[in-house]
């Protein structure tokens, strides 16, 4: 049974829960929970904004390498404690297989939920009672504004595994029919915003980390964590130093904006490195070398692409297709690689295509890019679900805008000479260089070699 009730004097809990607003009852038993077990973090405090973004943020300088958090496996809600439930073997002894890891503590989160003497209620109380600015509950009025956008499919495909998830679970699973289907959808989405994935003796497993789960993400990194088996718990340790009352942050991991955005609910600014956007290609049932670039293509004659704005293994995929929807018969009969350019004509049709690919996926958006621009800059909002529709979208745009630019100015340095290249070759220090370098500047001094032979 979870120890809630609250002593009288616990000035120790005042700065902790001091600007919790109207949530500090709740932090304040949460506090007092983990402490009494066990966990420590003594310079850390919870601070509250609004209703959708609280923080952790630092009651004093911490230096780097410092451990900041510490939570005894006793207050780790884990997968394996979760199997080991009530409700988790009845799951298992009904004989349905998961088809996501994660619904085993949404399961055990329904459970504990509704009942009021559980040793998770601290924790359990603090969680989001909705989840609005999650793009699976979104309503036309906001998915409008996400019109073209990849995340729309993502968030319905999200929908359709939940509701196939739950409903076999009830299936098999007549001890949970008595939880509702937006409790389960809460219980996921409780697991997907706060798991951590840990290494307890040996053994991988997920798990919720209360205090250590309330700090937001950053793409840099100020804080690194994981089980100590050695301490008996969870430990998290600063990677920098983080000033007095400042926020303190973790990262996600490195992910595309559509993940941060459907799965978490938020958008990151900026996200230039990590943005991508659906690219489409299409071999015509009309090309006249249809059959032998079906089969080099493995059979596909439609393929979905999804790269990010640089010159990596997804824009290198991307490249060999429309190099090979742009082959002609005398390159086909060579049998080249299309993993890498083979001619000027081919990459510049490659090109030709590929820019026609990002038009097209652009018309899909009834916005431009430039609008989208000119609503983050006046940054007048109905609300922070507004914003991170325009933030997404105009990511993807951005990318299919770097596609084109790459298209144009590839083909413009492809018509050049040889020996006008070092003069009009691209910085070095930008993402259409390493593009340049691998395809555009071998392709033209090869063609100039032979030339003069």
């Amino acid at each position: 049974m979870g120890d809630t009730k609250m002593p009288q004097n616990l000035p120790d809990l005042q700065r902790e829960v001091s600007e919790c607003g109207p949530d500090a009852d709740r932090f304040a038993r949460l506090v007092y929970w983990l402490k009494k077990g066990g966990s420590q973090f003594p310079k850390l405090y919870l601070k509250y904004y609004d209703e959708d973004y609280r923080a952790v943020h630092t009651k004093c300088a911490v230096d780097t390498n410092v451990e900041v958090v510490y939570v005894p496996l006793k207050q780790i809600m884990t997968t394996d404690k979760a199997k080991s439930s009530a409700i988790g073997k009845a799951i298992r002894s009904s004989g349905y297989v998961m088809n996501c890891s994660h619904s085993w503590l949404a399961c055990y989160l329904c459970q504990e939920k509704h009942n009021p003497n559980s040793y998770w209620k601290p924790f359990i109380d603090i969680l989001p009672d909705k989840y609005y600015n999650m793009p699976i509950f979104f309503s036309d009025h906001y998915n409008k504004h996400l019109k073209g956008s990849y995340s729309l499919e993502m968030a319905t495909t999200r929908n359709r595994q939940l509701r196939q998830e739950y409903d076999g679970i009830v299936s098999r699973c007549p001890e949970f029919r008595k939880y509702h289907y937006l409790e389960f959808v809460w219980g996921r989405l409780a697991v997907i915003t706060r798991i951590f994935s840990l290494e307890i003796n040996g053994r991988t497993t997920d798990g919720l980390v209360p205090m250590a789960d309330m700090l937001n993400h950053h793409p840099t990194r100020q804080t690194t964590w994981g089980y100590s088996d050695k301490k008996h718990g969870f430990v998290m340790t600063t990677t920098r130093k983080v000033g007095t009352d400042e926020q303190i942050f973790d990262s996600y991991g490195r992910k595309w904006q559509g993940r941060y955005f459907v799965n978490y609910g938020f958008t990151i600014d900026e996200n230039y490195e990590d943005n991508d956007a659906v690219i489409h290609g299409h071999l015509v049932t009309d090309d006249p070398h249809y059959a032998l670039k079906r089969r080099y293509m493995g059979g596909w004659t439609v393929r979905e692409f999804q790269p990010q704005a640089q010159w990596n293994r997804k824009a290198r995929d991307l490249l060999s297709f429309f190099r090979t929807l742009g082959a002609s018969g005398e390159e086909l009969q060579n049998r080249p690689n299309f993993n890498c350019p083979i001619s000027i004509r081919n990459e510049m049709a490659a090109l030709i295509l590929l820019e026609e690919a990002c038009e097209k996926s652009l018309t899909k958006f009834p916005e431009s890019l430039q609008t989208d621009h000119k609503l983050l800059k006046t940054n007048r909002w109905e609300d922070s679900n507004h914003r991170n529709c325009v933030v997404m979208r105009a990511g993807e745009k951005e990318v299919l805008m770097w596609y084109i630019k790459l298209c144009r100015d590839g083909r413009s340095l492809l018509a050049l000479p040889y020996e006008k290249h070092a003069k009009n070759a691209p910085p070095i220090n930008t993402r259409f260089r390493p593009y340049y370098d691998a395809v555009i500047e071998p392709l033209v001094r090869k063609q100039t070699q032979y030339t003069k032979i």
